[in-house]
């Protein structure tokens, strides 16, 4: 066999193993705990009032909420939901930039851990406990953030 041809199939296997590989990475989610699971699938929603639902059933009170947004409470600690629509004029990319910062919790004076959970179209942040609680429900990536302005993972 000619040395070229060689090449073009080794180039192919290895193309083959990395995108397998690719693929794996994407449909699985790590925890951070040492275990690996399927990521939970995300749907779109058009407004927050089906997030703020979820988030009532697992938990959170004193929610008030909008076409686009929920702010309530859990346990004492900040939990906010936005669905984020062509018309606001940003992506999910965006916002979420913005909400890994914590600028949210430590406006309230919140200094401890919380998560935010990513959506198609949506994010939801809050304590890591009511994070997990509504992330069977909701689907989505989980990022948790040791403190505001610190590190998410």
């Amino acid at each position: 066999m000619k040395p070229k041809a060689m090449l073009a199939i080794a180039g192919a296997v290895g193309g083959t193993v990395l995108a397998t590989a690719g693929v794996a990475a994407f449909a699985l989610d790590g925890d951070g705990d040492g275990s690996v699971r399927p990521a939970a699938n995300a749907r779109s929603y058009q407004d927050a009032a089906q997030i703020g639902d979820v988030l009532r059933e697992h938990g959170a009170t004193g929610c008030a909420a909008d076409p686009s947004r929920v702010e309530c409470r859990y346990a004492g600690r900040y939990v906010a939901a936005t669905v984020i629509t062509p018309d606001l004029g940003m992506t999910v990319d965006t916002a979420l930039r913005s909400w890994r910062t914590g600028v949210g919790q430590s406006a309230l004076g919140e200094q401890g851990e919380f998560a935010i959970l990513r959506g198609p179209n949506w994010l939801v942040t809050g304590p890591g406990e009511l994070i997990a609680k509504v992330r069977p429900a909701l689907g989505g990536k989980a990022l948790r953030c040791d403190k505001p302005y610190g590190t998410c993972v």
